[in-house]
């Protein structure tokens, strides 16, 4: 990253001769966007006039706003300034994109938004709409494969048989390219388009989506907007709902819990961490339980370690999971599997579970899907609705053990039971901003019985009262 940094930099000073004051504000962009903001807020009045008679910077009252769209974007220059925030050029274009689409749709009465936590009835309310509609072309999809596959699912216990697809699917990826298939030229052919997790959909995913949306379409976009943000730029779901929370013929807010009869205890604790309200970690679903035990941990997984069989191993996945805050240290993801890899080996298990972190689609496998291993006979198995599916382990995609896998790669899944491990002891100042109210939310959020919490509780409570804030225009 540092290295494409000074590239741009380089760049700027060489083609545009930009002053020491502007490169300044150009690497505090680059940071902001690698923490996930869209652009730089600009705030001192030597600052605006700094980038107003920068050569490297177009203004958006003048020729930027009406080329943000045009096809010749070579001759755009590398950034933009409208008066309040600094752009990389290619963000803004995004982003413009994106809010001309979403106008045009709600002037429409097409633009559809559907938010809520889990167990509030999302996907049930699409249900609903979807049935009165089902001689209509209708398409639905997901950000991941795992998560499109819940989606699928869920429709069809209300009786509605969809095939939900990645968007990467949806839109037609093209092999080695940014680009896709579907565009505003060559448009998806659909009446009605739902995307599920949308919380997990970056800023230029959005905007090739809705640009790929055809004229008379409805679009549906569901997601639980107190989510963890992308991974990349934007909290674009987020900032749709704020932009439209006032509008009711566009904007749904699902609040009643129907899931609180089971679980009570992780419905009320995912209330007070949003509220940064929370005074302890244990109710009658979820148990502070201080260090962490390797042991233990172990013995969650018994039923998948003891199994016998690939069926019964793959039954199993479902029942528990850890997830961590963090990939590093003691209490990190790769530390935990490599003890608890270790420990089944010891105790002779046959299979162990595994996620795959890249996509296949020529193998119909995608980043996030969580599978098993036999390593014995070099053979990886995975479920694909009630099909169990085989894979040679030498031509299985990239794939990590994923007895523990991160926060951030449980979006989009639930599990029976859970076990949410942060740190022991605060880390470096500039890794304390990774734990959000917004992260610890998503962790509890994903258990649907129980939920069993590890690490230091200054750091779970000071993380209640850290809010993610990433910068846009999206308003």
């Amino acid at each position: 990253m540092e290295k494409l940094k000074n590239a741009l930099l380089e760049y700027l000073e060489s083609k545009y001769k930009v002053t020491e004051s502007v490169k300044t504000l150009v690497k505090s962009l680059l940071d902001q966007l690698e923490k996930g903001s869209v652009c730089l807020k600009i705030d001192k009045p030597c600052e605006k006039e700094e980038l107003e008679l920068s050569k490297a910077v177009d203004k958006v009252a003048g020729r930027a706003a009406g080329r943000a769209t045009d096809k010749d974007e070579a001759s755009l220059r590398p950034l933009v300034f409208d008066g309040e925030n600094l752009y990389i050029q290619r963000y803004f274009i995004y982003q413009t994109r994106i809010l001309k689409r979403i106008d045009e749709l709600e002037k429409a009465g097409r633009l559809h938004i559907i938010t809520g936590g889990p167990g509030t009835g999302k996907t049930t309310s699409l249900s609903e709409i979807i049935k009165n509609r089902l001689n209509e072309n209708i398409l639905i999809a997901a950000p991941t494969g795992k998560a499109a596959l819940r989606m699928e699912e869920s429709l069809s216990k209300q009786g509605i048989k969809l095939e939900a697809k990645t968007l990467h699917r949806l839109l037609g990826f093209i092999n080695l390219s940014v680009n896709f298939k579907h565009t505003k030229e060559n448009p998806l052919i659909a009446d009605l388009i739902a995307i599920d997790e949308c919380s997990m959909v970056d800023l230029p995913m959005m905007s090739k989506l809705l640009d790929a949306v055809p004229e008379g379409c409805d679009l549906y976009l569901l997601g639980d907007k107190n989510q963890l943000a992308s991974v990349e730029a934007g909290s674009v779901f987020a900032d749709i709902c704020e932009k439209f929370k006032t509008n009711k013929k566009v904007y749904t807010e699902l609040t009643k819990n129907w899931r609180a009869i089971e679980s009570p205890g992780i419905i009320k604790l995912s209330r007070e961490i949003l509220e940064g309200s929370v005074e302890n970690f244990d109710n009658e679903n979820v148990s502070y339980c201080g260090q962490m035990s390797f042991e233990r941990l172990l013995n969650e997984y018994s039923k998948l370690l003891n199994a016998l069989n690939e069926e019964d191993a793959l039954e199993s996945l479902g029942n528990f999971q850890i997830l961590c805050a963090v990939k590093n240290g003691r209490n990190g993801t790769e530390n935990i599997n490599k003890e608890l890899l270790r420990k089944s080996k010891e105790i002779k298990s046959r299979f162990t579970p595994i996620i795959i972190c890249e996509n296949n689609y020529y193998q119909n496998i995608f980043n996030g899907d969580i599978g098993i291993i036999e390593r014995e006979k070099g053979k990886a198995y995975f479920k694909d609705g009630g099909i169990i599916k085989t894979y040679p382990l030498l031509i299985l995609p990239k794939f990590e053990d994923a007895f523990a896998i991160t926060i951030y790669k449980a979006q989009g899944s639930e599990y029976k039971r859970i076990a949410v491990i942060y740190p022991d002891t605060e880390l470096e100042d500039e890794s304390m901003a990774i734990f959000t109210r917004e992260l610890l939310y998503t962790a509890i959020t994903r258990a649907k019985e129980e939920c069993q919490i590890y690490g230091s509780l200054k750091l779970l409570k000071d993380s209640c009262k850290r809010q993610i804030s990433r910068a846009s225009g999206v308003k």
